[in-house]
């Protein structure tokens, strides 16, 4: 790694030479292909991340369980410093939106450089509470995907969508049921006199401007449906690539336990369940 490209990151940008030397030879490189995610919220983990080629999504889901994408990073961002202070679970999902090289610094690794070079603890942890200060400003302001699609919204689209949904309601059918019928009926009585007289040539007028109102009209609220649509389909694959996830990892923990009963060597625990029953590297109980 070299340590110019650090001098380049806000994070470490202002750590002496020898500083940024110790540090590039920390970080270890990971690729993720392009939709992958690098970790979930809630997941439990304790690396940072740097972002040296590619872009990645930070999102978070609100109150309604939908998932908002609060910022993309690209080049010289860096994410998962919550977790490397705490080493607590996380607090935002990042996925890669193309394919992306990151470089990897591990939380024993990182307490270990501060404790090597105290003076840049002091810029680091400046750096890392106004990110978090940021984040939380990001967090405040989640709505709900739909509520933000509305907002969006200009007032020909919502007059669209107005037109359109009274157009497919039973009361508008029936009303043009009843207009032509005495339409059709009154230009019978009148005879010679009516103004419509057989084949009804006006009314076949308005009925075919009516229609190609209502089309466009039609057309443009189904384009919002659309949209509304691949949201929903989005948001339907997030969740259950989640779930996919979480069941893997049950299976592995169970794999896991499975081990230490039979005695078998696995590596270390991954769940709080798994260190409540003492299950350790070597599948023995502390």
């Amino acid at each position: 790694m070299d340590p110019d490209l650090l001098a380049h990151i806000p994070l470490f940008a202002k750590l002496a030479p020898a500083e940024l030397a110790d540090l590039a030879q920390l970080l270890k490189e990971q690729r993720f292909a392009a939709q992958q995610p690098v970790f979930w919220i809630g997941e439990e983990g304790s690396d940072f991340y740097l972002v040296t080629v590619g872009r990645l999504a930070v999102c978070y889901p609100d109150e309604a369980g939908h998932e908002i994408t609060l910022a993309m990073l690209g080049p010289g961002d860096f994410f998962g410093e919550i977790s490397l202070l705490d080493g607590g679970p996380r607090t935002a999902t990042i996925r890669a939106q193309t394919d992306c090289i990151l470089l990897t610094l591990t939380r024993h690794d990182f307490l270990t450089f501060l404790q090597r070079h105290p003076a840049a603890a002091v810029h680091i942890l400046t750096v890392l509470g106004q990110r978090q200060r940021e984040m939380l400003e990001k967090l405040r302001g989640v709505k709900n995907v739909n509520e933000v699609f509305e907002e969006k919204s200009t007032t020909w689209q919502r007059v669209a969508d107005i037109i359109a949904m009274v157009s497919a309601s039973q009361p508008f059918v029936l009303f043009h049921v009843f207009f032509f019928a005495g339409w059709m009926i009154v230009n019978a009585v009148l005879g010679e006199r009516a103004f419509d007289p057989y084949p009804y040539q006006l009314l076949t007028m308005v009925v075919s401007l009516e229609a190609i109102f209502l089309s466009i009209f039609v057309l443009v609220s189904q384009n919002r449906s659309g949209e509304k649509d691949r949201i929903r389909a989005d948001l339907d694959y997030q969740v259950n690539l989640r779930a996919h996830l979480a069941v893997m990892q049950l299976h592995q923990k169970m794999d896991r336990i499975e081990a230490a009963i039979s005695g078998e060597a696995k590596p270390g625990p991954t769940s709080a369940a798994e260190r409540m029953l003492g299950i350790t590297g070597k599948g023995e109980g502390k």
